[in-house]
């Protein structure tokens, strides 16, 4: 290890290093107050301390402690540089092939035909995906089309067979969500929308089809993930004066026996109440015998009208519009939320709007 050191104190400090017993090697005075050498690793906090008590100014190089890590982890940068060789190396394997719209055909034997013609897991594949189109029409006459695209490490093969009352039907993406399109990534099928474009919930994002080589189209399975900013708005309402149904403290109680589960006969027929609340609960009146009876416990209830203080229900309106808007919100990071009320009439409003980053199908 190598120091570099400046100052007025330098002589001492190299006299106070000898007497200390610290070898120093390769001692050069480079100026008047300059001197440079270096040092053994297992005395370097006893300079570091000793330069420290002299006040002169240091700086000091650990290149030639490099080589001493590389040869002491040695194992380690070995193993990282062969990991980055052969993530290399893997990326232009095929590592998963995945076969859709199959019927009758089997994709265990789709998989051992493109096998045998040299498609397959676990090695580099140099076939375009035109030519694995033409291996499996040429095998299968039972296929009426087929679409092969590669993504990544993988080859999606979609094809649809020739059958006449079971024909594949397969449905577009849709959205679930209102929103502005903000990333589109398509493995299989065709977008039929486009980044900044605003959908509303049913809107087709993905059209089940694929266009082959030969410029036709193929009916797949559409996989695709499109995000954006999903809106989620919810509106409440409140009249001035609303109808309610309240208690009035009437009470009237129907019984009717029972020796187990065999009705025997009613107390009263029935309440007179023209609005009501029923509650009912069973209870035993023997304990020598199974008879019990079901209890019918109506409430008298009646309308009222009563007039809310907007100012007061204000607070509460806001917030039973903010529950509502979250009910319907995927996912996601929530970007804006903003609520405002207004009054009409006799009718006070809340809308909320809250905006999220996430998934729109």
């Amino acid at each position: 290890m190598k120091f570099d050191l400046k100052g007025y104190n330098i002589d001492n400090l190299l006299k106070t290093l000898y007497v200390r017993k610290i070898t120093l090697f390769n001692v050069q005075k480079t100026g008047r107050n300059q001197v440079s050498f270096e040092i053994l690793e297992k005395d370097y906090k006893k300079v570091k301390r000793h330069i420290a008590n002299f006040k002169v100014k240091q700086t000091f190089s650990s290149i030639k402690r490099f080589p001493k890590f590389i040869l002491a982890n040695l194992g380690v940068v070995v193993g990282c540089f062969i990991g980055i060789i052969f993530g290399i190396f893997a990326s232009n394997y095929t590592w998963q092939i995945m076969v859709y719209g199959t019927e009758e055909l089997s994709n265990g034997d789709i998989l051992a035909v493109l096998s045998e013609n040299g498609v397959k897991k676990g090695k580099i594949n140099l076939q375009t995906s035109e030519e694995i189109e033409e291996i499996l029409l040429n095998h299968y006459d039972r296929i009426a089309q087929v679409s092969v695209i590669r993504e990544g490490t993988a080859i999606i093969i979609n094809l649809s067979e020739k059958l006449v009352y079971n024909e594949i039907e397969f449905q577009p993406i849709t959205a679930k969500y209102c929103g502005i399109v903000k990333e589109i990534n398509i493995v299989t099928g065709t977008t039929n929308v486009k980044v900044g474009d605003y959908v509303n919930v049913g809107d087709v994002l993905v059209l089940p089809f694929n266009i082959n080589s030969n410029g036709e189209k193929v009916s797949v399975m559409p996989i695709a993930e499109i995000t954006g900013e999903i809106f989620a708005v919810s509106k409440c309402e409140m009249k001035k004066i609303e109808q309610v149904l309240v208690k009035t403290g009437r009470v009237q109680k129907v019984y009717k026996y029972k020796l187990k589960n065999l009705n025997l006969f009613s107390g009263k027929s029935k309440n007179s109440f023209a609005l009501f609340e029923t509650n009912v609960y069973n209870e035993n009146i023997s304990g020598l015998v199974p008879l019990n009876r079901d209890v019918y416990v109506y409430q008298e209830l009646e309308t009222q009208y009563v007039e809310r203080d907007f100012a007061v229900e204000e607070a509460n309106l806001v917030q039973k519009s903010k529950e509502k808007a979250y009910e319907n919100l995927p996912v996601g990071t929530i970007l804006t939320e903003k609520s405002e009320t207004s009054i009409v009439g006799e009718t006070m409003y809340a809308i909320t709007t809250i905006v999220v980053n996430g998934e729109i199908c």
